[in-house]
Formats: structure tokens, C-alpha cells, sequence
């Protein structure tokens, strides 16, 4: 791989240097939409979630951790990416196996 400090490629880097890459690509449209069909997801799964809420009393924002330890994914999942496109997941259905507890 060759570095070059100019976009025409004609003047290379330095190779003794070390050197921070930030890139961009450039999509043709504004969000793409993938479908992960529910087949795929045949095994058990750990769900783990950030949400936040406010309390109703004091009006106080709190952060909240949601963690299943095991899940089964029983619905397709709608992934929509881009540049400008909110990096969100639709909604999906999951079922949640509970944990056997010791006595």
C-alpha cells in the first residue's frame, strides 16, 4: 500500500512516519435498506440495549441497560445504512429463554 499527501498521487509519504487515515464514501443513494431474513439467525443470542428515560417525579434523564442472556430472533431484521441515513434497526420480534437459577 502507498501513501500519498496530495489527491493526485504525486507526492508519497513519508514511510517513517506514522500516520491517522479518516475516509469517506461517497453512496449513490441516501440510505441503502438490508433485509436479514430470520433463517439466518438459527441459534441463541444475547441482546444487550441502551435506552433512556425520565423520571417522573423529578424530571431527572436516566440511562438504562437492558441484558438477556439468551434470545431467539424470530422475525427478519431491516438494517438501514448511509451516509446521511440514521443508523437505526426496525423493529424485530425475539423470544427470551429464561436462565436456569440455582437454589
Amino acid at each position: 500500500m502507498e501513501l500519498y499527501y496530495d489527491k493526485n498521487l504525486t507526492i508519497p509519504a513519508e514511510k517513517s512516519n506514522e500516520y491517522l487515515i479518516d475516509y469517506y464514501y461517497k453512496y449513490r443513494d441516501e440510505a441503502l435498506i438490508y433485509t436479514v431474513q430470520k433463517e439466518r439467525f438459527n441459534g441463541l443470542f444475547t441482546l444487550e440495549a441502551k435506552f433512556y428515560s425520565k423520571d417522573e417525579n423529578e424530571g431527572r434523564n436516566y440511562t438504562n441497560v437492558l441484558y438477556m442472556p439468551k434470545v431467539r430472533i424470530v422475525s427478519n431484521i431491516n438494517l438501514r445504512l448511509g451516509e446521511r441515513a440514521d443508523p437505526t434497526v426496525s423493529t424485530f420480534n425475539i423470544i427470551g429463554m429464561p436462565e436456569t437459577v440455582g437454589d
